[in-house]
């Protein structure tokens, strides 16, 4: 993982906070609404870039490890195709069958390894989303926002919305001054990659043809 992945990014960002939205009644108070970037956001939150290190880090062992056992799959599959010729048709399908179980084996390790990312992701993902969530509801509640919408969330029904409702700097600055990092340079702003590289899984390997 080069980077958190987009459903970590989108985890509660998109919420609708305070009152129930009902139609507006004569001298009613109007809901206030804003909206925030959490692509931007997770891009320049203290801390991220550490997850993402290390998760990097890990996920090297894991695609290591899928690629041997595909290594040794292919290797069995071509060795069994260059020696079947000669082989009595007991031995043949005998082998056959240990390849087949050996293609097996390497696809469950294959999953049980992308459960293991996906574990750890959460893992480093979820102090960084609790931290988030936090200055959120802080901004909301202080200044009485009525709801916060994630212009950046899969799904999002926002289309264009006014520059002046989005609290994105904001809540980086108020992050980064918690964490002690610098304030957002201008180009913070701009929404940031959040897609994460699966533990790649073994590619669907050709089955060994038996030769008559």
């Amino acid at each position: 993982m080069a980077r958190l992945s987009r459903a970590a990014a989108g985890l509660v960002l998109a919420a609708a906070l305070g009152t129930p939205a009902r139609a507006q009644q004569p001298g009613s108070t109007p809901l206030r609404l804003v909206y925030i970037n959490s692509a931007a956001i997770l891009a320049n939150t203290p801390g991220r870039a550490q997850a993402e290190s290390v998760f990097a880090r890990e996920m090297v062992g894991f695609r290591t490890e899928i690629q041997q056992l595909q290594s040794r799959l292919d290797s069995a599959q071509a060795e069994f195709t260059r020696t079947s010729v000669v082989m009595t048709p007991q031995a043949r399908q005998t082998r056959l069958n240990e390849i087949q179980q050996m293609e097996i084996r390497t696809r469950q390790r294959a999953e049980e390894l992308q459960e293991q990312a996906q574990r750890r992701e959460q893992e480093l993902t979820a102090p960084i989303m609790q931290r988030v969530n936090a200055v959120i509801e802080g901004i909301r509640a202080e200044f009485n926002y009525s709801f916060v919408f994630d212009v950046a969330a899969q799904g999002s029904p926002i289309i264009t919305a006014d520059r002046t409702l989005d609290i994105s700097a904001l809540v980086i600055q108020r992050l980064q001054a918690a964490g002690g990092a610098p304030p957002p340079s201008a180009a913070a702003a701009a929404p940031a990659d959040t897609s994460r590289p699966a533990v790649p899984r073994p590619a669907a390997p050709t089955r060994p043809q038996q030769r008559p």
